[in-house]
């Protein structure tokens, strides 16, 4: 794992989401407050349905280190709520575990959606060189590392939904109880989503009375 002395993680290169595989140890960790306990079954059980057990490790280990940034009820959601809350529970967890992903989210992805351009690689690119002036972690990346991070990264928010095949940035859906989460873990990441300002409006000023 790659971890700037500003926290910007970069191990996030394959994987997507993980949803599916969220769902899985989700269940589990609502009914085990262990962690190692939880690991443990998830990789005796196979829970993220990986090929080797090499890969039934390192799987679980992202997963429930994405999960873990959530609160109990983020989790409970994810294990019992719809596909959709997941997904969206599933980025807001990647952006708390991961800088860069929260970063680009507010940075670049809503801002394709609130000015209606196209989001491409180009953007990304454009994105990591700019913080790559200050960030050491960035800076030092291989490029085949940059490369992985923009794929996956680009796959994430496809599989939110929220970017369609010509690269039109779609706006979030999100439930009250997601909403409610978000407010509870930090309303600020409301802006790493493709949200209209109202919307961000809407779940800061209301943490804030």
């Amino acid at each position: 794992m790659v971890v700037g002395a500003n926290g910007y993680r970069l191990s996030f290169t394959t994987g997507g989401l993980l949803c599916d595989e969220a769902v899985a140890v989700a269940a589990v960790m609502v009914v085990e407050p262990d962690v190692s306990e939880v690991r443990t079954t998830a990789v005796e059980r196979n829970l993220v349905q990986q090929r080797t057990s090499a890969s039934t490790t390192r799987v679980t280990r992202e997963v429930i280190g994405r999960l873990a940034g959530l609160p109990p009820a983020g989790i409970e959601l994810v294990a019992n709520g719809s596909a959709a809350d997941a997904r969206a529970l599933m980025w807001l967890a990647a952006c708390l575990r991961y800088r860069l992903v929260g970063d680009f989210g507010r940075d670049v992805v809503r801002e394709r959606l609130l000015s209606g351009r196209l989001l491409v690689a180009e953007d990304f690119d454009t994105f990591w060189n700019q913080q790559a002036s200050w960030i050491d972690a960035l800076r030092d990346a291989a490029e085949t590392t940059r490369k992985k991070l923009r794929q996956n990264i680009f796959r994430m928010i496809r599989e939110a939904g929220w970017l369609t095949g010509d690269g039109q940035v779609r706006e979030a859906a999100l439930s009250f109880a997601v909403i409610e989460v978000i407010r509870d873990v930090n309303p600020e990441l409301a802006l790493s989503f493709p949200l209209r300002n109202a919307q961000v409006a809407g779940i800061v000023q209301h943490q804030e009375r």
